[in-house]
């Protein structure tokens, strides 16, 4: 009885084992795109308004707070040196103001992916594109 056991285990060793191994390899999540990367143009008409949009114009619209930050208006009223700083982009008010790191209470900011492309696009140059 034990040789039949132990031929059923060697079996089950030789075949069971193999049929444990693999050949497919799930591929890597590359996970989001790094917005600090400058080989990737940030656009603010399609990346950075859309943000403002979504999360900023319910206060900062016109005749409310500025700044401005509708559609058609937004790139103008942020495009001066109290906005936006390209020479310490971490240190632009409209970044601090909308990162989870530098808003304040009771001011809502951008999720940290929109936050990290604003980022991004005041590194780039903040340029109207």
């Amino acid at each position: 009885m034990k040789k039949i056991l132990f031929g059923f285990f060697a079996l089950f060793m030789m075949f069971g084992w193999n049929g444990c191994i693999y050949d497919f390899v799930a591929p890597e999540d590359a996970g989001p795109d790094d917005p600090t990367d400058s080989t990737k143009v940030i656009s603010f008409a399609t990346q950075i308004q859309p943000a403002f949009t979504d999360h900023c114009v319910l206060c900062h619209k016109t005749g409310k707070t500025a700044p401005d930050l509708i559609e058609g208006k937004a790139y103008n009223a942020i495009n001066n040196s109290k906005y936006i700083n390209t020479a310490s982009p971490a240190q632009s008010l409209i970044y601090r103001r909308s990162s989870a790191a530098g808003g304040f209470a009771g001011h809502p900011t951008l999720p940290s992916a929109q936050a990290a492309l604003l980022l991004g696009w005041i590194q780039q140059g903040a340029k109207n594109n």
